[in-house]
């Protein structure tokens, strides 16, 4: 999911995302204003994938934080609403 092109099926590493998609896509596919995630970010999302946690607990603050948003707008696009709930998780970690 986050190594190959969703929609061309090339080899990465990518950084463009593109949730209606499902996942990462070439620079040469992706819409105008597809937002490119960090480097470290694609680490830790592929890491909570295959339960790595290790390589999860050791990420950094800025690539939790990108994860987190990543995370919170898959889940909302796949349910079609809004998870009001979402503001009151602590963020402080």
């Amino acid at each position: 999911m986050l190594d190959v092109c969703v929609i061309t099926g090339e080899d990465g590493p990518h950084t463009a995302l593109v949730i209606s998609a499902g996942g990462v896509v070439s620079d040469a596919v992706a819409p105008p204003g597809t937002p490119h995630l960090r480097p470290e970010t694609i680490t830790l999302l592929s890491a909570l994938l295959i339960g790595d946690w290790a390589v999860a607990d050791a990420s950094p603050d800025g690539a939790r934080i990108e994860a987190r948003g990543i995370v919170a707008a898959y889940a909302q696009f796949h349910l079609e609403r809004s998870i009001r709930s979402l503001g009151h998780i602590d963020r402080t970690e």
